[in-house]
């Protein structure tokens, strides 16, 4: 752990009192003066940790005597002896100076900055410095605004006593939490970095707009709602069970278009628990033969369930499926109650009373037992009745029965009114006078924080603990990671069951199929008091899409793929094209009538997902990244993102660790081609966010204690990475939101509406990142532009 502020100011004074007693001037050679005196400076008095720095790193041959990782390389610190030093102008306070002062005035220092200057740039570092002890200088190595980094200035630090006297200027620009929030560019240029140019959609009028949908798409797209996610919904009561027979899929089968390696497809929760040696035990919830016998056997016992599985796997289906299809015999005489937490409560403190409360009211409306009437409330409290019969108030139970009497029904008030102990006596008359297995199942806890997930937790081993009942709970796999980290699971070791995403094709096939079905049954559709389209046209259509599903790989393999398993964002996808305003509803329908099948093209689909509701494509509403998006005013980052997804991928390809490659790694890669943490930061946080790249414990919440240390590619991004980028649709879509670095072709690039204005365009945006990509031409890289560009030119012709 590096020392703090205070600390740093007491042992730079502390370095300043030993170093006058020991001047030994122009006698230390380089290794001592590291010894004796830099080492101090930069470890105990700028608080950096031994463990962020690597000593003597080659680079192109060279060797750099300190290079500062957190977690890229952001600062290196080139070493001289103690006799290679400087003056400055006598009667200056100034601590800013030009670089070039030191070329002309200290021809040795001079060479010493122009060498660590070459050291940042060859490996994308932002900052540097020369120290010889007593004296440091302090430059940005690495620039991206046209400023040649010799032609900068520098922080300027002539004696130890020059660094005490300016030590919240020195503590603030070249500490560890200095360099990282990169201070020391605000000093020297006053700004970090030059922002990237303006984008063709701020001069778009009423950008990104609406895109205009018929008569016959808009009913679609209310329909669209009910016939992708809420099937269960229509019909007459006890559809939901028949839904769940018909559409549901057990998980764990491999998908056969993913772009990834089947290898990290199965080993997807491995990395949560291959560290644990104690606490919860892990195992899917599903064979090949369906639910885990196990699972049902865990169903008996007295202790938590945990039920792991990522965000949109399918874990409501899984637990609806359980105990209305899978389970009769064991869950048909039990009383089963569903906790939904996707819609309430607001607030944490209000978790017990809303779990309470849901557990009473499905009492009254699903099994008819009514907690308050008399009888019950007689039935239950027997035995406190029978006490009270016994207690202080037995002697006037004769001689003043009426007193009697209103003592007793304010000690029946007095047990009503503890709410939360009153109901576990209920379920526990229920579970003993009615020989009752009493089942909870608390679901979509894993749509609220990860706090928010440890209070149910909490609240569920109470009741299986203290209640005559069997908890399930569903939690995130981060959550569950996290919480073995605190402690929290391993103090109780429940049971923990791992659920994979079923296979998406057949997920929407299913669908697609059951809603077909009930159309042929009659069901009626109606919305805001009139019929919407017809129900031949939406059965047509439905028969289209389920159709194409099951012929066309290309959709397939876009869908599997870009959910990510996400079987909820799978449907979302196809939930969004249904009733698009960018797809031509009426030309597929009239095919279809009359050729009697119509197959959706990627590319139509495509548009409907990129777009949505919008005319033009907004990264805000869009579920698409732009890969060419920059963060700077350098070119060459147009191609940061795919150069890291190709890379990440060909690293998963012959990797011993489940796919998963060390965030130094990444950085060290991606700074030896020139790019700065700073762009690099920018580009991983997109792919955290967008599931392109995953972590270790799969969080995108950045809670967990310790920093992310390892990451790698999803199919998400392999599909962007492999095909994506090489189609027209999607360049065409994403030149709105680029910005262009070069002023000249910036003035070809501009709104096009028709299909031949598009390609023309698409075809100048390419010219573009050609001439961009000539700054990394040169290297041997996973991701190749000019091969790209073909594909993408073969799909405009």
């Amino acid at each position: 752990m590096g020392v703090e502020y205070n600390e740093g100011e007491k042992n730079l004074r502390d370095l300043i009192s030993w170093y006058s007693s020991n001047v030994n001037e122009q006698t230390r050679n380089e290794a001592t003066t590291r010894l004796h005196l830099i080492d101090h400076l930069l470890f105990e008095c700028l608080g950096w940790n031994r463990e962020d720095c690597k000593t003597e790193e080659r680079i192109n041959g060279q060797y750099i005597d300190y290079s500062f990782y957190c977690p890229g390389c952001l600062f290196i610190v080139e070493a001289k002896r103690e006799g290679v030093y400087f003056e400055l102008p006598v009667g200056t306070d100034n601590v800013i100076y030009n670089i070039s002062f030191f070329s002309r005035r200290a021809k040795g220092v001079g060479s010493a900055i122009k060498q660590a200057i070459g050291y940042c740039q060859s490996h994308g570092v932002p900052y540097g410095a020369v120290c010889n002890g007593h004296q440091l200088i302090a430059f940005i190595g690495s620039r991206s605004d046209g400023c040649p980094p010799l032609e900068g200035r520098a922080l300027v630090f002539d004696s130890l006593e020059s660094m005490e006297k300016n030590f919240l200027m020195v503590w603030q620009c070249l500490s560890k939490d200095g360099i990282l929030s990169r201070r020391l560019s605000i000093e020297l240029q006053g700004a970090v970095v030059s922002p990237a140019p303006s984008k063709l959609s701020e001069k778009t009028s009423g950008y990104p707009g609406f895109k205009q949908r018929n008569v016959l798409q808009t009913d679609l797209q209310i329909l669209s709602d009910l016939f992708i996610e809420d099937l269960a919904c229509l019909g007459e009561e006890g559809d939901e069970r028949d839904f769940l027979r018909e559409c549901y899929c057990h998980s764990g089968a491999l998908s056969q278009y993913a772009l990834i390696s089947k290898d990290i497809l199965r080993t997807r929760y491995s990395a949560l628990f291959q560290k644990a040696t104690e606490g919860p035990s892990t195992t899917p919830a599903t064979t090949k033969k369906g639910i885990n016998p196990e699972l049902l056997a865990e169903s008996l016992s007295r202790r938590p369930i945990l039920l792991i599985g990522d965000i949109g796997v399918g874990k409501t289906m899984f637990i609806k499926h359980l105990y209305q299809v899978e389970a009769p015999d064991i869950f048909t005489d039990a009383l089963v109650f569903y906790v939904d937490f996707g819609s309430g409560p607001a607030l944490m403190e209000d978790l017990t009373v809303f779990v309470m409360d849901e557990l009473r009211k499905q009492l009254l409306d699903r099994y008819d037992i009514d907690i308050e009437a008399r009888n019950f409330v007689y039935g239950v409290l027997h035995r406190d009745l029978e006490r009270f019969e016994k207690g202080i108030y037995a002697d006037i139970r004769d001689t003043a029965p009426q007193t009697f009497r209103r003592k007793r029904i304010e000690y029946i008030e007095e047990k009503l009114r503890n709410k939360d102990e009153y109901l576990r006596l209920c379920l526990t008359h229920i579970y003993k006078g009615r020989k009752k297995q009493i089942v909870v199942f608390l679901d979509n806890v894993d749509q609220r924080p990860g706090e928010f997930q440890e209070r149910v937790f909490m609240i569920g081993q109470s009741m299986a603990d203290r209640w005559p009942v069997t908890v399930f709970i569903s939690i995130r796999p981060q959550t569950f990671y996290r919480s073995r980290i605190s402690g929290t699971l391993d103090a109780y070791h429940p049971r923990a069951f791992t659920i994979g995403p079923p296979r998406v094709d057949e997920v929407v096939i299913k669908r697609l199929e059951y809603g077909i079905n009930l159309l042929d049954r009659g069901i009626q559709l109606g919305f805001g008091g009139r019929t919407l389209v017809k129900v031949e046209s939406l059965k047509d259509y439905l028969e289209v899409l389920a159709y194409s599903f099951s012929q066309s790989r290309y959709l397939n393999e876009f869908l599997d793929n870009m959910s990510g398993g996400n079987i909820r964002l799978a449907l979302q996808f196809v939930r969004a094209f249904i009733g698009s305003g960018h797809v031509d509803t009426e030309k597929i329908l009239g095919i279809y009538h009359d050729t009697g099948a119509y197959l959706v093209p990627l590319h139509e689909f495509l548009r409907a997902i990129t777009y949505g509701d919008h005319e033009h494509y907004s990264p805000a509403a869009s579920e698409i990244l732009n890969l060419f998006d920059i963060s700077t005013a350098d070119g060459r980052e147009h191609f940061l993102s795919p150069i890291l997804l190709a890379q990440l991928d060909r690293w998963a390809q012959h990797s011993t660790t489940d796919g998963f490659v060390s965030v130094s790694d990444i950085y060290e890669y991606l700074q030896s081609l020139g790019f700065n943490p700073s762009q690099v930061d920018w580009a991983i946080e997109r792919f955290i966010h967008r599931n392109l790249i995953e972590s270790a414990t799969k969080s995108r919440e950045s809670q967990l204690s310790k920093p992310i240390s390892h990451y790698r590619v999803t199919s998400v991004g392999a599909y962007y990475a492999k095909r994506l980028i090489t189609r027209f649709e999607y360049v065409d879509a994403m030149v709105v939101d680029t910005p262009i670095v070069d002023i000249d072709m910036r003035a070809g690039v501009a709104n096009a509406y028709n299909i031949a204005d598009r390609l023309s365009r698409a075809k100048v945006f390419c010219d573009y990142l050609d001439s961009q990509w000539q700054l990394l031409e040169g290297w041997q890289l996973a991701f190749e532009w000019p091969a790209i560009r073909k594909l993408i030119d073969r799909d405009i012709d």
